[in-house]
């Protein structure tokens, strides 16, 4: 597993269409996948999400760590396809 260490939300940084999920168990991630990153808070290293691909946790992720309250947004890699996952399949 590789750590990756989100970084803490910016002032008036709010996307359009995102929401912010609360860790309500600081020992229990909010998120869990089948990937090869786990996210930790910016602050006190807390786990947020485990084992995510890198394609799900973009820019409108944020989660409140449940230990420290800080309100974290994934850091966006370069190079990878984040609309790779969400992308819909048509409609027949």
């Amino acid at each position: 597993m590789t750590q990756r260490t989100m970084r803490r939300i910016r002032e008036g940084e709010v996307p359009p269409d995102g929401g912010t999920a609360i860790q309500e168990d600081p020992g229990r991630p909010v998120f869990r996948g089948n990937g090869p990153n786990d996210y930790v808070c910016v602050e006190c290293g807390n786990l947020l999400a485990a084992a995510m691909p890198a394609e799900y946790m973009n820019r409108k992720v944020r989660v409140r760590c449940g230990r420290c309250k800080t309100i974290n947004v994934a850091v966006e890699e370069p190079g990878v396809d984040y609309a790779k996952a969400w992308r819909r399949k048509p409609v027949s």
